[in-house]
């Protein structure tokens, strides 16, 4: 099977994502962001989809060499209009990720057998999490918490991430193809 990332470009089109094409030695992996999750994210712990329940930077890091290819996915949002922002951004970010996730299994598809998708925020499929996840098959991490900056990234793109702008919100996303 010949594996075209055009077809999963397309569909990102399609369904309303900005995406574009990486080379994975463009992501950089800071140690750093490991400061931010813990010390500074009022979710920290709380998710099994972030630390310190997920794999650490290192690990993150090894298992990035393995991969050649990425897509950066973006959905922007208007919340001009929201009174609560972390209520909206709850609501948009699953939005938005089950739209990158439709991705993922696409890319599986058409030979990217090893695709995956790193989601924007972190995982809010249930209320809260279990002991053990309920949803498995829908548990993936945000690249922040596994020391991407997004930034940085979104920067060698020609883009920007304002991160105090509310009324307009960007859903974030990574799909990793090989």
């Amino acid at each position: 099977m010949v594996k075209d990332s055009h077809i999963i470009l397309d569909k990102a089109k399609e369904i309303g994502l900005a995406a574009y094409p990486l080379d994975t030695s463009q992501i950089d992996v800071e140690n750093r962001a490991q400061l931010k999750c813990a010390f500074g994210c009022r979710g920290y712990g709380k998710r099994l989809s972030c630390p310190p329940h997920i794999i650490s930077i290192n690990s993150f890091r090894d298992i990035l060499k393995e991969y050649s290819k990425a897509i950066l996915l973006i959905e922007e949002h208007d919340t001009s209009a929201e009174d609560d922002i972390l209520k909206a951004w709850s609501g948009l970010r699953k939005g938005s990720f089950r739209k990158m996730l439709e991705l993922e299994h696409l890319a599986f598809r058409h030979g990217f057998t090893f695709a995956q998708l790193l989601r924007p925020g972190a995982c809010n499929e249930c209320e809260t999490c279990a002991e053990k996840c309920n949803k498995p098959e829908m548990r993936r991490f945000p690249p922040e918490a596994v020391g991407i900056n997004l930034s940085r990234l979104m920067e060698k793109k020609g883009l920007e991430i304002e991160y105090c702008n509310f009324s307009r919100i960007k859903c974030v996303g990574i799909l990793l193809l090989d």
